[in-house]
This record gives C-alpha cells, structure tokens and sequence, in this order.
C-alpha cells in the first residue's frame, strides 16, 4: 500500500531494519552531467540525467511516498505475463531488478545497449493492477526514443509512475520491504529529481 510518509513503523519494527539510498548521484565529471550541459534545453536535460522521475503529463499528488513492494528478479529476461499474472500490485512500487546498473555502470555504451524494455501487453497487465511506481535500475521501460516516452505517459495515464536509474543491488534483492521516495515537484523539467531510499532486512 502506498501511504503518506508521515506514517512511521513501531520501534520494534524498525529495530529489525536498515535504511539505505539507492539514488545515483552525477557529479560535474560524468559524462551524462557534461551532456546535459550542452543542450539547448539544459535544465530539462539535468532532469532526466541519474535517478529521477518522469512526468511528461502530469505529477504524482505528493512529493513523499513510502510504499510497499514487490520485486521482480530481470537479470536474465524481462518479466512475462504468466510473472505479471500473481502479484498484487496496488498501491504499490514495483521493482525491476535487471542489474544493469550494477554491472555495466550508469552512461556507458554497454549500460545504453542492456535490453531492458517491457513488452506492450506485460506493461498493460502490469497498469490494470494499479502500482503506485515503476521503479527500475536502468534507462527506462521502453526503448529509447518514442517508446521510451510513450511508455512513461502510458503509465501516468493509470497514475502510475516511472523511476528511472536506481542504484540497486543484488545483496538487496531479497531483503528490501519498502521504498521511500521523495522529489522536487516544482522543478520545470519532465525529469524531476527523485530521492530514493530502501527499507531493508537486517
């Protein structure tokens, strides 16, 4: 479920857990911060570069979430169907775990060519659950260009939206329980800076 963040666990609950971001922060050396730079439309262009989230169409109704999730092992293809088929979705972030990140590190060639796009119709099951998010440790889910785009509007559509780039692990896969997310909504780019932080087992 997803949830103000202003809920709080008991203390015995949060004994038995540990809090870590997980948002990729770019620095003035990266390449993707001295791409940004140069484009015509640099501060649309910064918003879409390390951890963010994308509003082409419109903005989630609060800047602080903390929800519930449900994690999807994409290390070796991304999910079908029958995998989307299970889950209860609503109100929650789904997470697709595909290691892009952890393997080919943020911006490089190798970290661009890694497919990581959802098929139409899983994409479709994914929406008519009703996840809060799309949370993804890769460029997006859709390919690049127009699909890419038309996925995130897709998504807004069902009032859900997409996280893009975040700093997952495989240590975490099987001990995350929350996710807590926060971001500018006033910024005037599509991509808005998003602060992600898990919730995990001890």
């Amino acid at each position: 479920m997803s949830y103000p963040a202003t809920s709080k666990p008991t203390t015995s609950a949060l004994s038995n857990r540990t809090r870590q971001s997980i948002s990729l922060l770019i620095n003035e050396d990266h390449p993707a911060y001295q791409w940004a730079k140069k484009q015509s439309d640099s501060v649309n262009a910064f918003g879409h570069i390390g951890t963010h989230i994308d509003c082409y169409t419109r903005v989630p109704a609060d800047s602080h979430y903390n929800t519930d999730t449900v994690l999807l092992d994409c290390t070796q293809a991304m999910p079908s169907l029958d995998g989307i088929e299970p889950l209860e979705l609503s109100g929650k972030s789904l997470v697709l775990f595909t290691a892009n990140l952890e393997s080919n590190g943020y911006g490089t060639p190798e970290y661009g060519k890694a497919d990581t796009a959802l098929k139409n119709e899983v994409l479709d099951a994914i929406l008519a659950k009703q996840p809060a998010f799309i949370v993804i440790d890769s460029y997006g889910i859709g390919a690049h260009g127009e699909e890419h785009i038309d996925f995130d509007r897709r998504c807004e559509e069902n009032g859900c939206f997409v996280i893009e780039n975040v700093a997952f692990s495989s240590e975490m896969s099987d001990r995350l329980i929350e996710l807590d997310i926060l971001f500018d909504a006033s910024s005037s780019s599509s991509g808005k800076r998003c602060e992600v932080t898990a919730v995990l087992k001890r």
